[in-house]
């Protein structure tokens, strides 16, 4: 081999190895080391260590890296809510929303802002206006209209009744006594139906006035001959041919009842009276599902808040007063007669009772029914018609499908047979019967 051709190679293979050792001093994190050795350095240099300047270079604008956040139910509102309104299951929901809400933080109470369950948002009052999909806090509610006072808002909103009228319904007062409102254990929240016996009478279509009609017949030669042509006033009856005496005769309804009586100079005086045509009586089930709202006479509730605290106060009253004289004493009974010098207990003050809610004998009760419902009712009210009210099982919402009742009716389908014209009866007679009722001061529990 030539001398040049071996100084070459020798060339070539010093530029490699110095390639190959800043190769490995940039890429292999030994360049330490090398430099160390180089120096004459005998001291080891850590390779681990990490320099954090460097280590933030090697990723700018790269943030740390966030938790990944939990989904819980949030109950939202589906429309818009004004004021006032009170809060039922379709017009809210719920969706699932990250707990970094701000919304879900907890309150002083253990409570989150939000609310995570329908049921314990429903039948509670807007305080503010609330948009559609908006989360429904709790500041936004209240249970009653007295926690709306202290909000500031304009409470030109009506009475608290109407806030606990369905949309929808509305509210209606109507008379209820020991039986038409099923012994007055009605109570709000009850649902009712309505029964009504109609009592029905033929009219004449062109008069509106009850059958029969009264007549007066006309005497034709009387009236030709221009003197008085009219019979007496006669009740219109119907004629009939009667095969026994072979005559036409006219049947009229019994128009008087007379009835005799003794004056107080012993004398006999008669008496009578139109006897009216006997109605067919009807009975139906007409309103279903109606609400009772309330029982007896309205009261606003803040009265009863009121009387509350002014119970409360009395008594905190009376017995600071008791405290202050040393108390009042009562003798125990049966202490004195079973040793000398017994103990007197102190007697308690009595506190003011807070008003009753519901009257012992309410005359009216607040159903709240459909428009059509009111004004069935409002019809029945005016013509007298005899209204019953029937108490719903608790949760029932089933729809009645009935059919009317009537005399005939209960004869064909319940199997009575009318009784055949017999030689005997019972005494007392019939009408001389008393009904049964309920004495006038009824026993009170």
């Amino acid at each position: 081999m030539r001398p040049r051709t071996f100084l070459i190679i020798i060339v070539v293979i010093a530029v490699v190895g110095l390639g190959a050792v800043l190769a490995f001093r940039q890429f292999g994190g030994g360049g330490a080391a090398v430099d160390g050795l180089a120096s004459g350095i005998e001291e080891p240099v850590d390779v681990t260590a990490v320099d954090p300047v460097a280590q933030e270079n090697e990723e700018p604008g790269l943030p740390p890296p966030m938790p990944t956040p939990e989904y819980v139910p949030v109950v939202y509102a589906k429309v818009d809510l004004p004021v006032g309104e009170r809060i039922r299951r379709e017009i809210i929901g719920t969706e699932l929303r990250p707990n970094n809400n701000v919304a879900l933080l907890v309150n002083d109470e253990g409570q989150t802002i939000a609310y995570t369950d329908v049921e314990d948002v429903l039948g509670q009052i807007v305080k503010v206006p609330i948009s559609q999909g908006q989360e429904i806090l709790r500041p936004m509610l209240a249970r009653s209209s007295a926690e709306l006072e202290p909000s500031g808002l304009d409470l030109a909103m009506g009475s608290d009744l109407s806030l606990l009228v369905e949309p929808g319904q509305v509210a209606m007062a109507f008379p209820i006594d020991q039986f038409t409102g099923v012994a007055y254990a009605l109570r709000p929240g009850d649902k009712v139906d309505v029964m009504m016996t109609l009592q029905v009478v033929d009219i004449d279509s062109e008069f509106n006035t009850s059958l029969p009609n009264i007549t007066q017949r006309v005497i034709e030669s009387a009236l030709l001959a221009g003197g008085q042509f009219l019979f007496p006033e006669s009740t219109q009856g119907r004629l009939e041919f009667i095969t026994d005496i072979n005559q036409v005769v006219e049947f009229v309804p019994r128009e008087f009842e007379s009835t005799s009586t003794i004056g107080a100079d012993g004398t006999v005086q008669e008496s009578s009276a139109v006897v009216p045509p006997i109605p067919k009586r009807v009975t139906q089930l007409t309103v279903q599902q109606a609400k009772v709202m309330w029982v007896g006479t309205w009261r606003d509730p803040r009265e009863f808040e009121k009387g509350a605290k002014e119970a409360e106060a009395a008594a905190a009253a009376a017995e600071a007063a008791a405290a202050a004289e040393g108390g009042t004493t009562l003798e125990v009974p049966g202490a004195a007669a079973a040793e000398d010098g017994a103990e007197e207990a102190v007697a308690e003050p009595e506190a003011t009772p807070a008003p009753e809610r519901y009257e012992n004998k309410p005359d009216v009760i607040i159903l709240s029914l459909s428009a059509q419902d009111a004004l069935v009712m409002k019809w029945a009210l005016e013509r007298g018609i005899k209204i019953d009210l029937a108490l719903r099982a608790q949760g029932d919402t089933s729809q009645f499908s009935t059919v009317s009742i009537s005399l005939p009716q209960i004869i064909e389908q319940g199997g009575l047979a009318i009784p055949e014209p017999g030689d005997f009866d019972l005494q007392p007679r019939v009408e001389d019967v008393p009904v049964p009722s309920l004495p006038p001061n009824p026993p009170v529990d």
